[in-house]
């Protein structure tokens, strides 16, 4: 009786020594409490925003070494709104963090990274959130503001390749030339009618992309915008034929602006824009749900591997 007496504290002491060395293990034998399906939605999921987010931040690294050096960047740093490159670095940043830490977290069944994921998701949708809260009441000011930082743009069309890509881009694409019009252009250095007294050949002109179906030429007339704003004083006789060379130049320009025609597409597309809107909030906010869920679930599997071990 004596010696089973003692052999009962003795196991009792073993219970509670192997108890105290259980450590949870992702993938262990036994009846999960994680879904699987919930599992492997987050990474594929997550795996995609990964993906992309490295690929922009590869390529906004990649056009930052191209284009510039160290000594360049510290010059152009009061300007870096308009270069396009560091949009891009910004979101691809946070499209790879947060690809990443949802791929880690849910492949690893890690809940510190599964919390930053939510967390993250939710900040960012409570920016968009106060974003379009904020454009709607002060929309007379962000158009003020949008103004003059297209006006910046067209005074740095030359400064930086990819700006000037940018805006050939828009104004081909929306066939514009300028924020308003074609004058814009005087605010800039190369195309100001004012050049002419350095002899600049792209005085009182526009840049290419400004002329009628230039995206359409296979190859590009860089020289058609040239002197096309220039206006000889029409009531001198000698000047005459000057005149209508310089009107017919005129007609084979875009004469609109291309702030008016972002803002009729806007007004136009307001729908299309309100859902794409929806849409990505929903998908921020299943995001956070399933990340929330698994995370749950992988606490309960946690408990259960500490109270039956």
């Amino acid at each position: 009786m004596a010696n089973r007496r003692q052999a009962v504290p003795h196991r009792a002491q073993q219970r509670v020594y192997r108890q105290s060395q259980v450590r949870y293990a992702p993938g262990a034998g036994g009846e999960s409490e994680i879904s699987c399906c919930v599992k492997y939605s987050v990474f594929s999921f997550n795996v995609i925003f990964f993906l992309l987010g490295f690929g922009l931040l590869l390529f906004g690294v990649w056009a930052q070494i191209e284009k510039n050096t160290f000594v360049n960047m510290l010059s152009k740093a009061s300007k870096l709104y308009l270069d396009p490159t560091w949009p891009l670095l910004i979101v691809g940043f946070l499209t790879f963090i947060i690809g990443f830490s949802g791929c880690v977290g849910s492949l690893r069944e890690n809940t510190s990274f599964l919390t930053f994921y939510s967390t993250l998701l939710g900040l960012l949708l409570i920016a968009e959130l106060s974003a379009g809260v904020f454009a709607y009441a002060c929309r007379d000011q962000l158009d003020n503001y949008i103004r003059n930082l297209l006006n910046d743009v067209v005074v740095g069309y030359r400064d930086d390749p990819d700006l000037q890509l940018l805006i050939d881009s828009m104004q081909e694409t929306w066939m514009c030339c300028g924020i308003n019009g074609a004058d814009d252009w005087d605010r800039n250095t190369y195309f100001s009618i004012e050049a002419r007294e350095v002899a600049s050949p792209e005085a009182g002109g526009v840049p290419f992309s400004c002329c009628i179906n230039s995206s359409k030429l296979e190859f590009k007339n860089y020289f058609c915008g040239h002197g096309v704003r220039l206006k000889p004083e029409s009531h001198m006789t000698a000047h005459l034929a000057a005149a209508q060379r310089v009107m017919a130049h005129t007609a084979s320009i875009y004469t609109e602006g291309c702030l008016p025609k972002l803002q009729l597409w806007l007004n136009n597309n307001m729908l299309l824009v309100a859902v794409s809107m929806v849409i990505i909030a929903i998908i921020q906010v299943l995001g956070i749900c399933f990340a929330q869920n698994l995370k749950s679930d992988i606490l309960a599997q946690r408990a259960k591997w500490y109270y039956t071990h």
